[in-house]
């Protein structure tokens, strides 16, 4: 499982920060670590541990925690560390780049969060 944790952080670090979308070469590395980490997610989804989960929502950079708490809330794991991980970015965050992206998280996750518990209830009519 630490070579997921790690995976994980190596991958989310070479994302873009802000100053960093002007530099096409920054770009190139971003776009293809983002395809690595899609890929990595997938294998995640088959041995999910919460452990590493929440270790990556606390790491110490934004695009970790970001990254993290998208993927907890796509699993439906974490939700409730994972929204407040997104409400901190959102707010508190240096990079505007990431605020916006934590704003459109909170967003959207409002709908997942309702459809996944509304399954759940759901389910147990079946």
């Amino acid at each position: 499982m630490c070579e997921y944790y790690n995976s994980f952080v190596e991958l989310s670090l070479q994302q873009c920060l802000k100053n960093d979308y002007a530099d096409s070469e920054k770009i190139r590395r971003h776009n293809a670590a983002s395809k690595k980490l899609l890929a990595l997610q997938e294998e995640m989804k088959k041995n999910a541990d919460e452990k590493v989960l929440y270790a990556l929502l606390t790491h110490e950079d934004d695009r970790v925690k970001i990254n993290a708490a998208s993927f907890c809330l796509l699993l439906g794991l974490l939700i409730e560390p994972s929204v407040l991980t997104l409400k901190k970015l959102a707010n508190d965050s240096d990079d505007s780049t990431i605020c916006f992206s934590a704003k459109m998280l909170l967003s959207c996750s409002i709908f997942i969060i309702k459809v996944y518990f509304l399954s759940r209830q759901f389910c147990k009519y079946l």
